[in-house]
């Protein structure tokens, strides 16, 4: 037997690299390098692409502030002749800020604030270029909407101030505008883009409330005459601003033609939703005693127009407390004392909710007695009815003979206020003279050549 130890035996896999050791070694250098060759040409073209991405972001650059000097260049050139005024110069401010607009050369606010002045000479010109500009500032058009005195009074004077009735056209050229960009604007299912824009915060629709409705009016108004009663409704329903303007303008929409029974039972149901809306919405917690003086101010200019759908919500208020109502006696105290309401309109307000209102307050306990004298002062400042009108002559004989049983305060009130109002008509304060309506002629001169 040997003594000698066999042998190491070795594995297949052993021997496989024994025999083939100088391929393996030139397959892993291989595959080694076809990796690093790869990762090399990986990041070459990552290099590359950003390399193109900067070399583009260079090149767009250079252009737009190459578009800017251009821009300016050009807005430079013919700013003279947009600054220029007068009805001479229309024309050629006109071709020079439409170009300027539709070649987005001009900022939009800017083209807006032109156009704005071009309109005082010429609103079809005015309305051609804010049509054309993208982008505009809803915000900037409504404060540039300057309401006549008959929109704001319901009365039309030559007086000082009632000279913003010269910019009537320019503005009726704004309404036209709001009125296309928001049937637009509904019609592409974006209520939240346009014009709507100025009626979502509510608090600043009750502080404008006037000038708002008659910027809507002429959109509201055309989808009234033509029974759109869907598209009414969707306004309606983009916010509550929007709900009060509708409400205040569709209050004074009808048209007065001859219908049938059944669209005539329809147009009722449809007014009486709405004056039940306002009814409720001005008595709401969201309305307070200074929103409701100036949606009563809107309310008296267009009274008659209303055809009552204003008279519970006017009485209502009149019989609140002092306190709830101050706000609403002032508006009225002051639009009555200066004859800033329409004559016929005053008629069917002293009938139909004053007298009304002052005879049912001095029949009830619990009016507040403040309130009685306030109600007693507003009375004294309008005129008693015509003897030839047997409703009105019923109306105040009522109202005379409640008085005749109210406390002397009262009375006394009334009287009093009565002689006061006679001689501040006859002798107004110098300060009162710019907005006093009773002493003002009717305008025979457009207010433009008012000055000369």
């Amino acid at each position: 037997m040997s003594d000698d130890t066999p042998p190491h035996q070795t594995s297949k896999f052993g021997h496989f690299i024994q025999t083939y050791s100088s391929f393996l070694s030139s397959f892993v250098i291989g595959v080694a390098g076809l990796v690093a060759t790869s990762v090399w040409q990986y990041r070459q073209s990552k290099n590359a692409e950003q390399q193109a991405v900067s070399d583009q972001a260079i090149a767009r650059t250079k252009a737009d502030n190459d578009w800017r000097i251009t821009r300016a260049d050009i807005l430079s050139k013919n700013l003279n002749v947009l600054s220029t005024q007068g009805p001479n110069t229309a024309d050629q401010r006109f071709g020079v800020l439409l170009s300027l607009t539709r070649g987005a050369i001009i900022d939009p606010e800017l083209a807006v604030s032109y156009a704005l002045e071009l309109g005082r000479d010429n609103a079809s010109y005015m309305r051609s270029v804010l049509e054309s500009t993208a982008n505009k500032n809803y915000e900037q058009l409504s404060q540039s909407f300057k309401m006549t005195c008959m929109q704001r009074y319901g009365v039309e004077k030559a007086a000082d101030i009632c000279k913003d009735d010269a910019l009537s056209d320019r503005s009726d050229a704004i309404a036209e505008v709001v009125q296309d960009e928001l049937a637009a604007a509904l019609a592409a299912g974006t209520p939240n883009a346009g014009p709507l824009t100025l009626l979502h915060d509510e608090r600043e629709v009750q502080d404008i409330a006037g000038r708002l409705s008659w910027l809507f009016e002429p959109y509201l108004q055309d989808l009234y005459e033509r029974r759109q009663w869907k598209e009414i409704e969707r306004f309606e329903e983009t916010s509550t601003g929007a709900r009060l303007v509708a409400a205040l303008v569709l209050a004074t929409a009808r048209t007065g033609e001859l219908v049938s029974p059944t669209e005539a039972a329809a147009l009722d149901a449809f007014h009486a939703a709405r004056r039940k809306w306002l009814t409720a919405y001005v008595f709401g917690a969201t309305c307070d005693p200074e929103c409701r003086g100036k949606l009563v101010d809107f309310m008296l200019s267009s009274f008659g127009e209303s055809q009552g759908d204003y008279d519970e919500s006017l009485k209502q208020l009149l019989r609140q407390t002092h306190a709830e109502a101050g706000g609403t006696i002032s508006h009225l105290h002051a639009r009555l004392l200066w004859c800033q309401i329409d004559g016929n309109d005053l008629v069917e307000l002293r009938d139909r909710v004053l007298a009304p209102a002052f005879t049912e307050s001095l029949g009830d306990p619990k009016t507040d007695a403040t309130m009685l004298e306030d109600l007693a002062g507003l009375v004294a400042l309008v005129p008693e009815p015509d003897a030839t009108d047997a409703a009105g002559q019923a109306s105040w004989k009522a109202m005379l003979a409640a008085l005749a049983h109210a406390p002397d305060k009262v009375r006394r009130a009334f009287d009093v206020r009565r002689a006061s109002a006679a001689h501040e008509r006859t002798s107004p304060p110098p300060m009162i003279k710019k907005v006093d309506f009773c002493n003002a002629a009717n305008p025979k001169t457009p207010f433009s050549k008012l000055d000369q």
